[in-house]
Formats: C-alpha cells, sequence, structure tokens
C-alpha cells in the first residue's frame, strides 16, 4: 500500500505544483477556461451579520467592498464600487462569492438557491453566459441574490443540487482560511494562502472488460483510506523541510505523520494517521479519518498558521466511475469508457460536480504501466471516454487508479482491481 500511495503523492506534487502557479491569482482568469461574468449590487438596506472573519463585530452588507471569488482552489479579489461589482468566475468550475469589508474582514458569502456554490456548467448561453444576481441582502452570514440563477442560466437538477449542498460548511470553514498566519490580512495579498483538502483512496471493486461489466462490491464493503493535502502559494517554504501538523484544538490526535513533502515556489504536503489494515482488506496499511476542527500547521518551527478542516465525508460527493477497458486482437488497451453514477445508484452529470479526470494504471508491484494526467478527460473535452494512442500491453496491470478531483478541491482515487484477481 505503501507504494502506491506514494504514486499518488507524485501525482499530487505534479497537479498542486500545477494547479497553484502564481499567474493564476490576482483579478484575471488564467485558467485555460472561459470566464463567466457575475454581476451584483449591494442594497441599501442590508441586514446586520453577526459575524466577522476573525473578530465579533457586527458587520452589514453596506460594509462590504471587496468580493472575494473562489474558482476551485483559485482565488481573484475584486472591488466593490458605488455598491456594485463584477466578478470572473471561471466556466467548468464551481465558483463561491466571498463578502469582505475595507479591512478584509469576513461578512458573509452568496447563498443561492440553496447553495453556497454557483456550479459554472451546463450554463444557458454556454461561454457567453453573464450572471446578472442583481440586489444582494445579507441574513446571517448568508447574502442572498433577488435573482436565483440556479435553473435558470445555470442549468441543473434538483439530485445535483442536492449533491452540492454538502459543500456549504466546506466554503465556510475555507472562508475562515483567508487568512491563515492571523496577521489581518487576506493571505492572497501576499501570496502565503494555503488550501486544505483531502485525499479519499477508496477500492470499490473490479473493472469491467470488453462484454464483461465492471463488478462493484457493496457500497458497506468500500474500503477507504484518508490523507490531508495541503499546498502553499509562492511565497511559502518549508524550512529545512520542517513541516508539523497537529490538532485539533481541544481534541488532538497523537498519531499524524508528514506522508511526504515538497518545497519549491510553495510547497505541496500530505499528512496521514497509518495504522494497520484489518483482516481481509485490499492493503496493509489503513489510513484513518481526520475529523474536523481548527489544525496548527508549523512551518521551520516558528511560522504557524492556524487552518480550519472541515471533514465533508466521501460520500457526500462521491461519484463511482465505473470504467470498462477495450482491448485489440493482441489483448492490448485500445480505450476505457467510463459511466457515473452517486452512491445511492442515481446517475450524475460529472460535470456539475467534478472538474478534470485523470487515469493510472499500475502492475502487481504498483509500478506505473500507464498515466493520463498529462492529456486526462477535461470538460472540455467530455468524460466519458479516453483514446489511447498507442496500444498499452496490460498483462501485467493489477490495479487502476480513476483521479477526479471534486468542486471543493478534494481529491478522489477510485481503485479498481483486475477482474481475475482475489
Amino acid at each position: 500500500m505503501k507504494k502506491v500511495i506514494f504514486l499518488v503523492v507524485i501525482f499530487l506534487f505534479v497537479f498542486g505544483c500545477r494547479k497553484h502557479d502564481d499567474n493564476e491569482f490576482g483579478n484575471s482568469n488564467n485558467s485555460g477556461n472561459p470566464v463567466i461574468k457575475i454581476k451584483g449590487k449591494i442594497s441599501a438596506t442590508a441586514k446586520i451579520s453577526g459575524n466577522s472573519l476573525k473578530s465579533g463585530n457586527l458587520l452589514s452588507l453596506a460594509d462590504a467592498k471587496k468580493v472575494l471569488i473562489f474558482n476551485g482552489n483559485r482565488y481573484n479579489l475584486v472591488d466593490i464600487v458605488n455598491g456594485s461589482f463584477v466578478a470572473n468566475g471561471s466556466m467548468g468550475t464551481a465558483t463561491v462569492l466571498v463578502f469582505l469589508d475595507t479591512n478584509n474582514k469576513y461578512i458573509g458569502n452568496l447563498y443561492a438557491g440553496g447553495l453556497n456554490v454557483l456550479p459554472l456548467d451546463s450554463l444557458k448561453d454556454g461561454k457567453n453566459t453573464t450572471i446578472d444576481l442583481t440586489t444582494l441582502t445579507l441574513s446571517g452570514t448568508s447574502v442572498i441574490p433577488a435573482h436565483n440563477p440556479l435553473g435558470d442560466e445555470i442549468r441543473i437538477t434538483d439530485t445535483e443540487i442536492n449533491c452540492l449542498k454538502e459543500a456549504s460548511g466546506y466554503y465556510e470553514s475555507l472562508s475562515k482560511n483567508i487568512d491563515a498566519n492571523n496577521d489581518g490580512v487576506p493571505d492572497i495579498l501576499s501570496s502565503t494562502q494555503i488550501y486544505v483538502s483531502t485525499l479519499f483512496a477508496i477500492f470499490v471493486g473490479k473493472w469491467g472488460i470488453n462484454t464483461t461489466p465492471p463488478a462493484m462490491v457493496a457500497i458497506d464493503n468500500f474500503y477507504i483510506n484518508y490523507t490531508l493535502f495541503m499546498t502553499g502559494a509562492s511565497g511559502l517554504s518549508i524550512p529545512n523541510g520542517n513541516i508539523v501538523l497537529s490538532g485539533p484544538d481541544g481534541d488532538p490526535y497523537n498519531d499524524i505523520a508528514s506522508n511526504g513533502s515538497f518545497s519549491n515556489n510553495g510547497f505541496v504536503a500530505t499528512f496521514k494517521r497509518e495504522t494497520r489494515a484489518p483482516d481481509g482488506a485490499p492493503w496493509g496499511s489503513t489510513f484513518l479519518p481526520f475529523k474536523g476542527g481548527v489544525y496548527t500547521l508549523t512551518l521551520g518551527g516558528n511560522q504557524i498558521y492556524t487552518l480550519n478542516y472541515t471533514n465533508i465525508g466521501s460520500t457526500g460527493n462521491l461519484v463511482l466511475i465505473t470504467p470498462t477497458l477495450h482491448t485489440n486482437s493482441d489483448g492490448k488497451l485500445t480505450s476505457i469508457s467510463l459511466a457515473y453514477k452517486l452512491s445511492n445508484g442515481s446517475t450524475i452529470n460529472p460535470s456539475s460536480i467534478l472538474t478534470q479526470v485523470t487515469m493510472q494504471g499500475n502492475d502487481v508491484n504498483y509500478n506505473l504501466v500507464f498515466d493520463t494526467s498529462d492529456s486526462g478527460l477535461t470538460n472540455n473535452t467530455g468524460y466519458d471516454s479516453y483514446l489511447f494512442k498507442t496500444p498499452v500491453d496490460i498483462s501485467a496491470m493489477g490495479q487502476l487508479g480513476i483521479f477526479y478531483v471534486d468542486i471543493l478541491g478534494n481529491t478522489y482515487n477510485i481503485i479498481w482491481h483486475k477482474p481475475d484477481s482475489k
């Protein structure tokens, strides 16, 4: 199991470093996805909020001077001018709007149609869609638009909305992490922001091949390993390789260990809680889950960051990606077709829930057979199949890992074994 986790970590290092290049922060969108304009204006009769980012001050929406935009794991910051703003969302991602006062204190975040996110997929006018929220009012920390774009500009089903409701607690936690070093300024302004997410490695069954369909185990028998994943922007590093995670406050663990780290123009690090797996498990180790709460990350022994972590359950946004491998007359792999379902068996439009799909094939010793991470399936090309330019010898392949990133930034590795394996 340690070898496969090592491969996963390498994958995340490459993916994480590529995802958080400096030029992806600021007021423009450089993700490669079309920009979707999101407009709104502040009501003159905004209600009072009982919360702010790191203080007990009471703020109203009339105090909002900036909008912080989350596009997946990317941030933009725009000014509110004369009570109005225009923000850039990234098509194919989930977008969250967080409202701040002039001192960057948290006032609230957009809440539309039961969601704290705007899933910018299946848009009415495609890349030419503009979302006008019109007048915004505040209730608690929920910024409510007079115009709800869900079902109008954003074509989405009730099933998909219910799935995305898991995001509420996550984004409340994420908004508190915009000042992890506690200096009163959003970390993005100094390129010192830290992103926290979870890697779920989930064994679900045996892949299908040609006319033999995939064989999934019962959901109660899914075997899940958990890894905490952090990336730091370019203004951060790991002095002397010294990185320590502790917490959560009030009930700390005594078994958190670094599972690998990499520091170059920022950092990528993973943490685990490892124990021996029970009899009958597909791997020799178990990586236990992390409970929600406030954790402390220490870099170089003296750089301290406070991070809120929400342990969104693995089944809440779990999309079961079922693969069928197709081979030629020589038995070599030519393509993989994929189907998508939720854990309750209902079908799902994957682009409403996830942002990228890549695959890794490994032999019984976890050596790499193939890797599609540089040319994986994307929202621009469709998620239903992958065609190999050159047929791949899979005679020694024993495991297929299908990675995707959900709209919260969590990474899932849906793991399938060879049909004739035990």
